[in-house]
């Protein structure tokens, strides 16, 4: 059986609202441990370990890139584990071990605002483009349009986990074109405020929720001790949390800097 935690990244990216200069600088700051913590955990899972680099520097393409690397590395490996390089693992308990691969892993998120936000939001036109609930009625939009009532579950890919088979089932590279004029209908023909569709863009995480739904791929919700995601929301790290996602690149807490 073989097996590989890989990363992606690159210090040359456009300007984004996800990597202003801290989050840059966070990551040239503990780059190194941010590897060396990869490379421990793939020990304790018997795993290979590759970081990646991109000659790509749009940030929304980078996010793709990420996935059709799955498509390359199952040419060669049994396994596949793909860890956001903002991940810092903090558990001895193997992912590989953790679930069964032959179906699509991943941490599935509910965000759904209450009536207050949601009106706040309308009233002050200040949907983002990265947040998680757009991105679910992107999904939904695009599913409405092949007559399906899509769940409130979008998936988040920052730790990805999946077999040959699993991979292969997905089809990405091969659907991405039926997701892009997909979306391209949903932006036109949809049911929501134009307050939140303008946000919406074309997205790795819209276009894997949107396939795993509408062709019945067999996926499986890690759940959030899996994925444990750090942002302003939730700036604290929860020992029970066996991955933590830093969002907010705030690694010192991970790294006693």
């Amino acid at each position: 059986m073989k097996r590989i935690i890989y990363s992606l990244y690159t210090d040359n990216v456009l300007e984004h609202s996800s990597v202003p200069d801290y989050k840059r600088n966070q990551f040239v700051k503990f780059r190194d441990q941010i590897i060396k913590s990869h490379k421990s955990y793939a020990k304790i899972c018997n795993a290979d370990y590759k970081l990646f680099t991109t000659s790509v520097t749009d940030y929304d393409l980078i996010q793709f890139e990420k996935i059709y690397l799955l498509e390359k590395l199952v040419k060669e490996y049994d396994e596949v584990v793909y860890f956001d390089f903002d991940i810092v693992p903090q558990t001895t308990k193997s992912i590989f071990e953790s679930f069964d691969l032959n179906s699509f892993c991943a941490y599935g998120i509910i965000k759904k605002p209450t009536s207050d936000q949601m009106n706040s939001r309308l009233k002050n036109d200040s949907w983002h483009k990265m947040d998680m609930y757009s991105k679910t009625c992107a999904k939904n939009a695009m599913l409405l349009l092949d007559d399906i009532n899509g769940n409130d579950e979008m998936i988040n890919t920052g730790v990805i986990a999946a077999n040959k088979n699993a991979i292969q089932e997905l089809k990405f590279s091969e659907r991405y074109k039926y997701c892009h004029d997909k979306f391209e209908q949903a932006q036109i023909d949809n049911l929501y405020p134009e307050e939140i569709n303008k946000s919406w863009i074309h997205n790795n995480e819209v276009y894997i929720s949107y396939m795993i739904e509408r062709f019945n791929i067999p996926y499986t919700n890690i759940g959030i001790q899996w994925n444990f995601i750090l942002d302003r929301t939730c700036p604290n790290p929860s020992d029970a949390a066996y991955i933590l996602h830093h969002v907010n690149k705030e690694f010192e807490i991970s790294f006693n800097a």
